[in-house]
């Protein structure tokens, strides 16, 4: 979590860098980037606001997952365990029962053995027996003499030596599992103890080992979960470093293209200038042009003197003839220009009254007729002509002034 104090910074820097670089030239209103400003920390507190909260939904989440996934494994365990006791007993169960039944075979087979060698024995008591009358009616002359005892036959006695081999050996077998059986007796019974001496009992032993399970699997899940965090956090510190350096490229590129721009509009403006400056020394030379100005007054001299000659030979013709018009320089151009518009609207002007006029003749025509039984006459407003305003007696003029 301590990576994660300089990731702010870089953010804030990253937006007014971007903030920057997208403002216009013209916006430089305090006001407007006071505003922007503020808009940039509302979202940027948006931002960290909306990355606190999926931190916690993740957190929130991986804890509850972690949670589920302890109870669940307790659970199992739990089962599991529960399972193991049952299966020990039922072992345990099973081994006394079959100690039991072997002992019982073995007791069995004891017997057997036992009965078996009494038979031998009444065998071989029988057959010595016989041999001894045998001996006895062969040798009637010394009936009265010691009796010799007869030797045991060969097979007999293998016999013998095989069956008390068999009943060593399952006198060994049954003591072995007797020893096991009480080493296992034994250790219940210490173990017992031991419960008794600690205050133990068996669900205290299984909530002890449930609870130990549960640590483990919750530090299991806490360290997963610190490793995908610290890998997140490496993912994201490299994507952020890759988008700051693909940023900061365009970034410099932009400001190379702007410098460039501005190089060219400052070059633009010099030869401007440069342009403007030539045009002024022309205009003022021009002005300044002392034969220029004396072929001006010259011409205009001229006109005036063609003007009233014109006049005194011409006396016939008014003031406001069109004639002196052509030749007229006193007016000016624009002035000649509005007073031809002025013309054009009265003769529409006069076009529209003459066919209204046409109109309201029948119209009156048809009232008079309807009319005619009351002897009077309607009234009529006089219509008037709008009188376009009169030309200006330039011809009478002899100043020379003109309009220019």
């Amino acid at each position: 979590m301590a990576a994660e104090a300089p990731e702010q910074p870089i953010l804030t820097n990253l937006h007014q860098e971007q903030a920057t670089r997208d403002m216009p030239f013209a916006s430089l209103d305090p006001q407007q980037q006071q505003q922007q400003q503020q808009q940039q920390q509302q979202q940027q507190q948006q931002q960290q606001q909306h990355q606190i909260q999926i931190q916690a939904q993740l957190q929130a989440q991986a804890q509850a997952q972690a949670q589920a996934q302890a109870q669940a494994q307790a659970q199992a365990q739990a089962q599991a365990r529960q399972q193991q006791q049952t299966l020990h007993q039922q072992q345990l169960q099973q081994h006394y029962l079959q100690q039991h039944y072997l002992q019982q075979q073995h007791h069995q087979q004891q017997q057997q053995l036992q009965q078996q060698a009494l038979y031998h024995q009444q065998q071989q008591q029988q057959q010595q027996q016989q041999q001894h009358y045998q001996m006895n009616g062969m040798n009637g002359a010394t009936m009265g003499g010691a009796v010799m005892p007869a030797p045991t036959p060969a097979g007999h006695q293998a016999e013998l030596n095989y069956i008390y081999g068999m009943v060593e050996e399952l006198s060994r077998q049954l003591a072995d599992n007797r020893r096991v059986t009480e080493e296992i007796v034994n250790g219940l019974g210490r173990i017992r103890n031991k419960a008794k001496a600690q205050g133990l009992s068996n669900g205290d032993l299984i909530s002890r080992d449930a609870n130990a399970a549960l640590l483990t699997q919750y530090a299991n899940a806490l360290s997963l979960m610190l490793k995908q965090f610290h890998e997140y956090k490496a993912k994201h510190v490299a994507d952020v470093a890759a988008w700051h350096r693909s940023y900061r490229a365009q970034l410099d590129e932009a400001r190379r293209e702007n410098s460039r721009l501005r190089e060219q509009i400052w070059e633009m403006q010099t030869h401007a200038g440069r342009a403007n400056e030539a045009l002024r020394t022309f205009r003022r030379r021009y002005d300044e042009d002392e034969e220029r100005f004396k072929r001006r007054v010259d011409d205009t001299a001229l006109r005036q003197e063609l003007r009233f000659w014109k006049r005194m030979a011409m006396p016939e013709l008014e003031d406001d003839d069109p004639y002196w018009s052509a030749d007229d320089d006193i007016i000016d151009e624009a002035e000649k220009e509005r007073l031809r518009e002025l013309e054009l609207r009265a003769a529409q002007e006069q076009h529209m009254v003459d066919s209204q006029g046409e109109d309201s003749d029948e119209q009156q025509q048809h009232h008079l007729s309807s009319m005619g039984i009351m002897g009077g006459v309607a009234m009529q407003r006089e219509e008037s002509l709008p009188i376009p305003p009169p030309r200006p007696l330039s011809a009478a003029s002899s100043t020379g002034s003109t309009g220019r």
